[in-house]
């Protein structure tokens, strides 16, 4: 795959997926067409209420964002994008892409998701620091939208904001997958960084999911 099909793909993933996501449930839905056409609102400002936008059809089926299991990440590779550090799975390969949010980092499993026109598509998270726009999204105007969002604590940020769903796989419907979205501000530099991806649908993306946010340090 070129980095120009790479390019490609985060865009089309982006503006199926508008700003987010968070982690687990059992069953996967394909998100209706007005809330595709709701979802297609790409970034919302930072300083939009819920009241300047049209509420919209769930996006998906909510995933909670559970506890880290003790230990799971012993084992994962410790790496950083720009001065921002997190870690993935040890045997998670990661190159260098240019997203819709800029330039980043993008890290993909062994295991093989959907094979389509682009080729075989993996399991991956997409880092990009600094966010091309640095604004924070809103949660309340994401759940007015259709996401499910909600903030959450990570150690070092100022402010840090989660939203994922169950739903279908964008380039094949049919394959479940965990579609997220983390955005954290540094509570020392300001600089919002995005984290966002598919992982496989129920108990195994949970697990990466809630392996993969606690460990994220601006």
């Amino acid at each position: 795959m070129t980095p120009t099909q790479k390019k490609v793909r985060s865009v089309v993933l982006t503006s199926a997926l508008t700003v987010g996501l968070a982690a687990g449930a059992t069953s996967a839905a394909v998100a209706a067409p007005s809330a595709v056409a709701c979802s297609a609102t790409a970034q919302v400002p930072a300083h939009a209420t819920a009241a300047d936008l049209p509420g919209c059809d769930p996006v998906g089926i909510p995933v909670e964002l559970g506890e880290p299991t003790e230990g799971a990440t012993d084992t994962w590779q410790s790496t950083e994008t720009d001065g921002v550090g997190y870690k993935v799975p040890a045997d998670w390969a990661g190159e260098a892409i240019v997203g819709d949010g800029g330039a980043g980092h993008e890290w993909t499993s062994p295991e093989i998701a959907v094979s389509d026109q682009w080729g075989d598509l993996h399991w991956r998270i997409l880092v990009q620091s600094p966010f091309y726009d640095q604004e924070m999204p809103d949660p309340e105007v994401l759940n007015e939208l259709g996401w499910y969002a909600s903030s959450i604590d990570v150690e070092g940020a100022s402010e840090a904001v989660l939203t994922a769903a169950q739903t279908g796989h964008w380039a094949d419907p049919s394959v479940e997958t965990i579609d997220f979205q983390v955005f954290v501000q540094s509570e020392t530099t300001g600089v919002v960084t995005r984290f966002m991806g598919e992982l496989p649908a129920g108990e195994e993306g949970q697990f990466l999911l809630d392996n993969f946010v606690p460990t994220i340090e601006p």
